[in-house]
């Protein structure tokens, strides 16, 4: 990771941006990059091996994670006090990817020492933030209400707690699909689903790999 990093840094700042480092450590690097008045947050990581999914292919930026793993990876990260930009971006992961609960589900195959109760329970107790950190934040737009934020993830939280209560034990650790996608349904719809035996299980693994459907 350290090799990379060092490489585009070189590669950015020959290209005239500045690179402004928040925070750097062994496995993790976070900068910001500017030029020409507009900037961008950038983050280089030493990924595990393990994952969900397979690397994914993007025309700028080369291989990458795929957004379940990202997602889930953002997840673990509830447990600890995240910070604003990193619990807006677990709202979108939340609506745009999969619901909380099934996140939180998957991400405990990526750290077996963790439950989702523990990190829904971790979720409730530090992901508060004000309307001053919020506004604080780069949005392309005017920022999100935090009072609508705060519903939303009220409402993330506790249908997240129905999907873990419904979720079969020996299953923990695993992504959630139905007919080979990310299944999203609220609590209702999972129990219907179960109960037809159309929910299937998908384990992490070295590199990762797409689900085959028999």
């Amino acid at each position: 990771m350290a090799a990379t990093w060092n490489v585009d840094r070189t590669a950015l700042l020959d290209a005239g941006y500045q690179v402004e480092i928040v925070r750097e450590r062994p496995t993790f690097v976070e900068a910001i990059v500017r030029r020409e008045g507009e900037s961008v947050i950038l983050q280089w990581t030493h990924d595990s091996a393990f994952r969900f999914f397979p690397l994914v292919a993007h025309p700028e930026l080369g291989l990458t994670l795929h957004p379940f793993d990202l997602a889930t990876n953002k997840v673990l990260a509830l447990v600890g006090r995240v910070e604003a930009r990193d619990w807006i971006d677990i709202l979108q992961c939340d609506s745009a990817v999969q619901p909380l609960g099934y996140l939180a589900w998957a991400a405990t195959g990526k750290d077996p020492g963790l439950a989702p109760d523990a990190i829904l329970q971790e979720a409730r107790r530090s992901a508060r933030y004000s309307a001053v950190e919020i506004a604080a934040l780069a949005f392309d737009g005017p920022p999100p209400d935090a009072v609508d934020l705060s519903h939303q993830w009220h409402a993330a939280l506790e249908n997240a707690t129905q999907i873990v209560a419904l979720l079969p034990y020996q299953n923990v650790g695993q992504c959630v699909l139905r007919g080979g996608e990310l299944f999203r349904g609220e609590g209702a719809a999972l129990r219907e689903a179960l109960a037809r035996g159309e929910i299937r299980f998908h384990a992490g693994s070295i590199r990762g790999a797409f689900p085959q459907i028999i």
